[in-house]
Formats: structure tokens, C-alpha cells, sequence
């Protein structure tokens, strides 16, 4: 299947979170299989902290079985993680390699940095990013309806700034329910034109390397059953365009939302698998810029385009000061959007210290005591001091 990727001793890297870093060793088996031996990584969502064998995350990370994911409030709750699940079945599917975890938490300077000294460590002869569904290819505004972008572009302004060649390998288009059809279409046609579409490669249920990410999806799939990755093995059974009902959901507290809309995946990218020359495709995304910390990140992204991501109504530390960031996606509108919030603000010292708002919602809702509006954002919180620490953390990334 990727005859086409020269390296012979690769790390390979599941660009998104979820269950990329699993779908990524459909490469690492198929390379084995032609004796080309390398290691997997997958990358932390910013949107939660991890623990390796009891010690904070760093840039980059050794997965054991004791690795753990929290959501970062003030009650911390534990999520199921299935990247520590993954060491032992690539080993029970017969593949070989370290696993790794990457964090931008401490900003892409130091994950960068620290990936260089893996690279001299492991002695790769280069990097394979995967990226299952298309969110990672996704144009800023113009294709608003990505979901999850905050992992890939971190992931691939990383990768674009290391000294070693890169590949950036896409399958599964449409599955994730994020790029739409028409944005497909013309994102091909780019990469064509611009000449970074290095190969068009097929993949079929009857290739070994399916069928050992089958096994290794048995293996997970109690633990995170992976959209993407179901919609995926479902269009190599298809000849016809599928049309599916897909859905997110939005959370704050104990209160839900739901998100449905209809899409199409169509027929022409089924089976098919596109590999694209990293670096220069890098350069063409401005979701994929370097920063100092999860905040800058977070906000910087929301500016370029208001989707959903990672980190929407979850929270980010800075300091002494626990921030609830209270951006829901647009997809959620009128009295939901409103009650949603309004129930993270209404028990704001139950899980944080203070709220960043969009100063569009702010004037609906019900502020905390002390608000500053802050460029396109409102600080909320009961304290003046918390209010000056977030507003001055957010002129400084801004800035």
C-alpha cells in the first residue's frame, strides 16, 4: 500500500487524538510487513492533563499501562485514555515498536525540541504523520466545519519544523464527518496543482495491514468505539455514496447538547489513500503556527475560525488561575447556546476560577461579578484579581 515512503526506520504519528493514534499503525503493519521497522506516537489533547506512571506530561512521553487522562477542574475526573491500552495490543497483533504520547502543553518549541532528541535517540530517517477523515487538511474559514483541529495542526507545525523529511499520509476522507464534499474536491485539486500530492495509493479489507487494524480496533473499541474509524472499515464493504446521520455532542457540568446534520461520504474516496509532502503542504495552513501554551493555541485558533475544537467548555491553567473557557461552537445556537453557558457561569466556583467568554454571548448571560472585555473576548469571575491575571494572559498571546 505505501511502497511510495522511502524511510526505512520511520516514527509514525496518529496527527489527531481519539483513535488516530490507532488507525496510524494501519502504516506502521503495512510497513512491517515489507521489514520496514518503526515506532508510533499519538498526541495529548489539550483539552485534558495526563499522568505517565505518576509524573506530569512533558513534550514527549513513554506510554506504559499506567498512563492516566483527567478533565483539569477543580472536582478533577478521570477519562478512559486508550493510548495506554495500545503498547499491548500492537504486541498481541504482532507488531513491533515503542508507543509515544506528544504534548503541546509546555508550547511547540519544547515539543519540537524534544522530538529532535527523540529523533537523534531512535535514529529515524523520518516522520509519517496519518490523519484519518480530513480535518487536518481543513482551510481556515473555508472549511468551518471541522470539529477537532487543535491536536493535527499542532502536530503538523511540529512535524514541518523538524530536521528530517516528512510524509503526511490521508485516508478515510469524509469519515470523520468534518470536511465536506465540496472542500475535498478542491483541497485535491491543490494539492495536485501545487505538486504536493506525492502518490495515490488503494486500500482494501483484503490487505494484511487492515486486517491487523481490525484487530487492533477489536481490542479498543470497548474503551473508545472511534467514529472515524468504524465509518472507515464500513466504506471498504461500499461501492455507493453512504449518506449518514452524524452528531457531536457539547458538554458543560451535567447539562448536554446535542448537534445532528446529515453528510454525504462519497464513493470515489473509498479505499483510496493520498500521500502528501509535509512541509510545503504545512505552510499553506494557517491553523498550523507555533505557540507559547494551550491559551495562545486555543484562542489564536478560534480567531482564525469559530469551530468546534478539543478545548471548547473545558479549561486551561494558568498559574493560580483555572480557566473555564466558555466559547461553545456555533453549531449550538439560541436558548440552548445561552442555557449551556449560563449553567457553566452560574457554577463557575464549583469548577473554575474564571471564564472566557466571546463578547457576542457576553451580553446575554448571566456575568460573574467582575467582567472585562479583552479584544474579541470577556473575562469573567468573582474576583478582581483573577479577571487582571486572565486578561493580562490574554493580551500577551494576543499580542
Amino acid at each position: 500500500m505505501f511502497e511510495a515512503i522511502p524511510f526505512k526506520k520511520p516514527l509514525v504519528i496518529g496527527t489527531g487524538g481519539g483513535n488516530d493514534i490507532v488507525s496510524a499503525t494501519l502504516v506502521l503493519a503495512d510497513l512491517q510487513d515489507r521489514k520496514v521497522y518503526g515506532d508510533l506516537a499519538g498526541i495529548c489533547s489539550p483539552g485534558a492533563i495526563h499522568m505517565y506512571n505518576g509524573v506530569s506530561e512533558k513534550s514527549v512521553n513513554s506510554v506504559f499501562e499506567n498512563t492516566q487522562r483527567f478533565i483539569d477542574s477543580k472536582s478533577r475526573k478521570q477519562l478512559a485514555f486508550i493510548d495506554s491500552l495500545v503498547p499491548q495490543v500492537l504486541k498481541n497483533n504482532g507488531i513491533q515498536g515503542r508507543v509515544y504520547n506528544l504534548s503541546g502543553r509546555l508550547g511547540t518549541e519544547a515539543l519540537v525540541n524534544e522530538l529532535e532528541l527523540l529523533i537523534a535517540q531512535r535514529e529515524y530517517d523520518g516522520i509519517i504523520a496519518v490523519d484519518v477523515g480530513g480535518d487536518i487538511l481543513a482551510r481556515g474559514r473555508k472549511d468551518s466545519t471541522i470539529l477537532s483541529p487543535l491536536m493535527d495542526f499542532t502536530t503538523l507545525y511540529a512535524v514541518s519544523q523538524l530536521s528530517l523529511p516528512s510524509v503526511l499520509v490521508e485516508f478515510g476522507l469524509q469519515t470523520d464527518g468534518e470536511l465536506r464534499p465540496h472542500g475535498c474536491t478542491e483541497i485535491l485539486m491543490e494539492l495536485k496543482r501545487d505538486n504536493m500530492l506525492l502518490a495515490e495509493t488503494t486500500i482494501s479489507k483484503e490487505d494484511s495491514a487492515v486486517q491487523r487494524l481490525e484487530k487492533i480496533y477489536d481490542g479498543i473499541k470497548d474503551v473508545r468505539h472511534g467514529h472515524t474509524t468504524a465509518m472507515t472499515f464500513k466504506t471498504l464493504e461500499e461501492t455507493e455514496d453512504i449518506n449518514a446521520d452524524y452528531r457531536f455532542h457539547v458538554h458543560v457540568l451535567d447539562k448536554k447538547v446535542t448537534h445532528r446534520f446529515p453528510l454525504t461520504l462519497e464513493a470515489k474516496y473509498f479505499g483510496k489513500a493520498f500521500i502528501i509532502d509535509l512541509k510545503p503542504f504545512a505552510k499553506t495552513r494557517e491553523h498550523a503556527f507555533p505557540y507559547k501554551n494551550n491559551l495562545e493555541m486555543y484562542l489564536k485558533t478560534k480567531l482564525i475560525a469559530d469551530t468546534k475544537t478539543e478545548m471548547d467548555t473545558l479549561y486551561y491553567s494558568d498559574k493560580e488561575n483555572l480557566v473555564w473557557l466558555g466559547m461553545v461552537c456555533p453549531q449550538i445556537m439560541g436558548d440552548e447556546r445561552k442555557d449551556l453557558i449560563n449553567n457553566g457561569l452560574d457554577n463557575l466556583p464549583l469548577h473554575a476560577d474564571s471564564a472566557v467568554l466571546w463578547n457576542g454571548d457576553a451580553e446575554n448571560l448571566r456575568l460573574r461579578k467582575h467582567s472585562v472585555s479583552v479584544r474579541d473576548f470577556t473575562v469573567t469571575a468573582d474576583e478582581t484579581e483573577k479577571v487582571s491575571q486572565l486578561t493580562k494572559s490574554i493580551e500577551e498571546v494576543l499580542n
